[in-house]
């Protein structure tokens, strides 16, 4: 009963901050101090902070990953690789196929980056701007972007919610990727299809001559600024060969960081100084039209994050220690049984995404609920992963007061109401299940 009013309070605490606006780390903070709390009282001030310190032990991996992503998205800026990546794409707009290149080119980018939130930033700005020129319906504008950087996000091997799923279910990513393709070429096809058929009115929106105006404008912005070559391409090839090629993803982030850190110097003109200033507090454009879309990255970027994934690293501990969350996993256990696991995971990552509102805690939280469900053998971890890449990863995407969702929609200026445009985000469980009926 004690461990059902803590996380009772707990949850109101989150709530209470989201409605306030405060940020959510001081809830996290409250949240910790009750939990060690808890730990405190049924084992001692020292074993809760040894529960702690190995929850943290466990996302040291992540940790590092994270560091090496703030480098890495800064110096892509820098390098213009982004802008490049970009102005290439936007290109390929046409009023009937808006919605869905939007789709298209935002899981592209978020598949080649791993960030949902840089992809909003960028690309997603890019087409939420070239859509309303147009006067495309901002709710399907948005939730084809939101749809379009959570399918990276899920996906890309080195996306640092994919890699801390994989970390928290002892898995490899590159195994889990090819497991994700099997579940995932069904609902993005179907998702494909959706949006075609909702941009089939394209001809109505304004004009074509708007379109490239519009583009043009962009592009000539980044060209004052980057020289988009193809040289700025480098390290976007560096990622998908290394990745093919199966190389940790630690390596994979440094070469690629290096490869665009040369690129900076020799291509770009870049300074050293101005490059390592980049490095820690992101990258800041000259030009101020293009602040809000290229402006970010860098170490300052992952600092809160990062203070995110150890707070919940110490909350993984202490579950796991005094096995508080056993009265959940007792439930999540009986639903299993009377459905399957992966009904029961989605069941679990609904309520802790409604109730958490932040995608890191939403996975670890998940799977501590669900871990024992499909064995602890080789075969029942890739199992676990998977219905926790197809659930927890995604799903948190689909809570209108959550963070992973109000940045983006922020972002791109798209109503609360685009979150039921997101048709992927939908379209990947609901295939889990169908296929799973069908199976058994």
């Amino acid at each position: 009963m004690t461990e059902i009013l803590i996380l009772a309070i707990f949850c109101v605490t989150l709530l209470t901050s989201l409605v306030a606006g405060v940020p959510l780390l001081y809830a996290l903070l409250f949240g910790l101090i009750l939990f060690a709390g808890y730990g405190v009282r049924c084992a001692g001030l020292r074993e809760t902070a040894k529960m702690c310190w190995n929850g943290v032990k466990t996302a040291r991996g992540v940790l590092l990953l994270f560091v090496l992503l703030g480098l890495l998205t800064s110096l892509w800026r820098a390098s213009g690789t982004i802008p490049t990546i970009v102005s290439y794409a936007v290109e390929l707009i046409h009023p009937t196929s808006f919605i869905l290149l939007t789709f298209l080119l935002n899981s592209a980018m978020s598949l080649l980056t791993g960030t949902a939130l840089g992809t909003a930033g960028t690309m997603g700005v890019i087409c939420a701007t070239v859509g309303r020129t147009l006067g495309v319906d901002d709710a399907w504008m948005g939730g084809a972007i939101l749809a379009g950087v959570y399918f990276g996000n899920r996906i890309s091997p080195i996306s640092s919610m994919a890699l801390l799923a994989a970390n928290v279910t002892k898995t490899d990513i590159y195994q889990n990727v090819r497991g994700m393709l099997k579940t995932t070429w069904l609902p993005f096809l179907l998702s494909c299809g959706i949006y075609f058929w909702a941009g089939l009115d394209g001809d109505s929106y304004c004009g074509e001559i708007s379109i490239y105006d519009r583009v043009e404008i962009y592009i000539e912005a980044f060209a004052q600024e980057f020289s988009l070559s193809h040289w700025a391409l480098i390290p976007a090839v560096v990622i998908i060969v290394l990745s093919v090629l199966r190389v940790r993803t630690s390596l994979v982030l440094l070469w690629s960081s290096l490869s665009a850190f040369v690129l900076a110097l020799v291509i770009e003109n870049k300074g050293v100084m101005e490059l390592l200033q980049s490095l820690v507090f992101g990258y800041k454009t000259s030009i101020p039209y293009l602040e809000g879309i290229i402006n970010g990255g860098g170490l300052v970027s992952m600092v809160n994050v990062f203070a995110i994934v150890v707070i919940a690293g110490c909350f993984g501990g202490i579950f796991k220690g005094t096995q508080m969350l056993l009265p959940l996993q007792s439930l999540v256990a009986k639903l299993s049984k009377r459905t399957n696991p992966f009904v029961a995971t989605l069941a679990a990552a609904v309520v802790t995404s409604c109730v958490v509102c932040n995608q890191t805690l939403t996975i670890i939280l998940t799977n501590q609920m669900t871990e024992n469900l499909n064995g602890s053998d080789d075969v029942g971890k890739n199992l676990q992963a998977l219905n926790i890449y197809d659930t927890a990863v995604t799903v948190i995407a689909l809570v209108p007061w959550s963070v992973a969702t109000a940045i983006v929609l922020n972002a791109s200026q798209a109503p609360n109401k685009a979150v039921l445009c997101a048709c992927f985000l939908y379209l990947l469980p609901l295939c889990r299940i169908i296929f799973k009926k069908k199976k058994t």
